[in-house]
């Protein structure tokens, strides 16, 4: 199975705009993991562009965090959301769950229910997910901590960068997410 992680930003959407042109080879599904706080820019542009990628043959599901979001801090000490510290040692970021808690685990419990409707198992390598990290911050680039899910990075195969996505958008007629 091939998912497309789809936050509608500048290089995801370029990937499902790949996938829907037929640059790209199709995937199953392009997953939203919404946080319920993303931008308004964002929710309008995904409100304009799932028909279009959908109407492409780009199927898009919208996953959400079913767990209580009252708490910041979890029982480690971490923030569920991004938060920031600035002292003399320099400034950095308090260790943060928001990535897993908020888009990892649903899209993950997604797929654990897709995979049991098709009577498959989790085995070794059975999900391919595709990110949209670019050559630019390719030290984002992870392996899955999970066997059964093979990350995949289609624009560091192609090596492009985000300003390259926005040129390819441009070319294509496409608009580009906010």
């Amino acid at each position: 199975m091939k998912i497309l992680s789809l936050g509608w930003g500048v290089q995801s959407f370029t990937l499902a705009a790949m996938v829907a042109l037929g640059e790209l080879e199709p995937v199953d599904f392009a997953i939203h993991a919404d946080t319920t706080h993303e931008s308004s820019l964002t929710y309008d542009f995904a409100k304009r562009w799932t028909p279009w990628l959908e109407g492409c043959g780009v199927v898009v599901v919208v996953v959400v965090a079913t767990h209580e979001k009252k708490n910041i801090i979890d029982k480690w000490g971490g923030m569920q959301i991004p938060a920031f510290t600035a002292s003399a040692k320099g400034d950095g970021q308090i260790r943060r769950q928001c990535t897993h808690e908020w888009k990892i685990r649903p899209m993950r419990e997604w797929i654990s229910t897709e995979l049991k409707r098709r009577n498959l198992t989790k085995k070794a390598g059975c999900v391919e997910q595709w990110l949209g990290i670019s050559m630019d911050e390719i030290q984002r680039m992870k392996d899955a901590d999970v066997k059964y899910i093979t990350n995949r990075w289609p624009l560091i195969e192609k090596r492009m960068t985000r300003k390259d996505c926005k040129a390819w958008l441009t070319e294509h007629g496409l608009e580009i997410p906010p």
